[in-house]
């Protein structure tokens, strides 16, 4: 047997050489991505609506008659009296609370002054 034909029946012999299928890789990686860019997705599409929750609470703020020195982490309660036929209700900021205050005036909510100069909602228990 000549040294060619050793070497063939050598390689035939060997170990089976099997080339990684890529299109599996590829696939996984696409995959990771596609997961990833949709997580930060539904993180910027959550963070948009907080923001613009927060804008409309401080246009529906800046309604209410401020008669006070407004201060930082102070809870204030938006009120609006009754209205009339002849007039239309006035809307306020009071320290006072509903059970302070008592029902005679529309109670809209509790808000806040952040120190960033903007009002946050501020959450009831039972609400």
């Amino acid at each position: 047997m000549s040294r060619n034909e050793q070497s063939f029946l050598m390689e035939i012999a060997g170990p089976k050489i099997e080339v990684p299928d890529l299109l599996k890789f590829e696939t996984a990686r696409n995959h990771s991505l596609s997961n990833t860019i949709m997580s930060r997705l539904k993180d910027l599409e959550r963070e948009y609506n907080e923001l613009v929750a927060l804008q409309r609470w401080n246009q529906f703020v800046e309604e209410f008659q401020i008669s006070t020195q407004v201060r930082l982490n102070q809870d204030y309660y938006l009120y609006e009296s009754p209205t009339s036929e002849s007039r239309e209700g006035r809307k306020f900021l009071s320290l006072l609370s509903p059970e302070e205050l008592g029902g005679a005036y529309l109670y809209h909510g509790k808000t806040r002054l952040h120190s960033e100069g903007f009002f946050v909602k501020v959450e009831e228990k039972g609400s």
